[in-house]
């Protein structure tokens, strides 16, 4: 059976059901508009609404206006990047914060009813679209580009893919963000994709590949967290068991992430990368619908960039 015969499987449209209005684009001018990028790569780790604290230190950014010419997003992290890009700042918190507790946005009422905990029609066109309008011209005249990172079912590989369109490429945004067992399989351009935490949680090594010299890397969990076996790989083998590879990465992910994990804070301290992650354990769930403590959570990061923000411009002009 391939992906296209599965009920679990939803074809993308390649546009929202409803065309963005032209007034939607003239909204808000993008943090970015007069100033120029920096020669670095932004690596952005996803964890659903843990993506507040990756809001807050690129909302500090944008104050700082510092825009990375490359963004590699995961996830809630590509979904941070794609306001990013835009220059929409302070959209992420708002949105989180704001709809944090109605079902359509991220629940597992919206799974039931949809067949997504994050609802796609909700999420990304009757916000966008509606009633909090985005600025889709900023991003495609943007001189940063977006890179989303999705997991291939097929390959068992992490699908990169860089934006040219905001519109156009937006299956490839919500493919990443789609989390396994709670959304449908995403078929883009023939390819079953869902989020890209499972095959690369931390893009660092694509990052690297590009040749850039500079990488600014946030994460979204705390020094101290360690990923244990996945608690539902029984679930997940019923439900992918026709991805052998995919169920492989699953299986060892928490092998490699807590790996990787090991390894940043040494290629931090080696100047070769920038790390910005909590300074404590994060406490805030995936589907949190506490907005006091989605708040908190963006606090702790903007102040974790500005605290870190002058030995990240020394690593940076180095």
């Amino acid at each position: 059976m391939n992906a296209q015969d599965s009920p679990a499987t939803a074809e993308v449209p390649d546009t929202p059901a409803t065309p963005p209005s032209e007034a939607a684009r003239e909204l808000h001018q993008p943090a970015w508009r007069g100033h120029a990028t920096t020669h670095a790569n932004l690596v952005l780790e996803g964890g659903a609404m843990r993506g507040q604290f990756t809001a807050g230190v690129l909302d500090f950014f944008m104050d700082k206006k510092l825009f990375c010419e490359r963004v590699i997003g995961v996830s809630a992290g590509a979904l941070c990047g794609y306001n990013y890009v835009a220059g929409e700042d302070g959209r992420t918190c708002y949105l989180n914060t704001k709809y944090c507790t109605d079902w359509r946005y991220l629940s597992m009422q919206s799974f039931v009813r949809t067949g997504n905990a994050c609802g796609r029609e909700f999420a990304f066109d009757e916000i966008p679209n509606r009633l909090e309008p985005f600025n889709y011209a900023a991003f495609d005249e943007s001189p940063m580009r977006l890179v989303t990172v999705a997991s291939n079912l097929v390959t068992g590989e992490a699908d990169y893919h860089e934006f040219a369109d905001s519109l156009a490429d937006l299956p490839y945004l919500i493919a990443s963000s789609s989390m396994p067992l709670v959304s449908r399989t995403v078929e883009v351009d023939g390819k079953p994709l869902l989020d890209g935490g499972t095959c690369d949680s931390v893009p660092l090594t694509y990052s690297l590949l590009t040749g850039a010299r500079k990488h600014i890397v946030v994460l979204t969990q705390a020094a101290d967290y360690v990923k244990g076996p996945n608690k539902l790989m029984a679930l997940l083998r019923q439900r992918y068991h026709d991805y052998p590879y995919y169920l492989e990465r699953l299986h060892l992910r928490h092998y490699e992430y807590n790996r990787l994990y090991r390894a940043l804070p040494r290629l931090h301290d080696e100047g070769r990368i920038f790390v910005l992650r909590p300074p404590e354990p994060v406490t805030v769930s995936s589907m949190e619908k506490d907005a006091d403590k989605l708040f908190a959570l963006y606090e702790q990061g903007y102040a974790t960039a500005a605290l870190s923000w002058d030995a990240l411009v020394r690593y940076l002009e180095a």
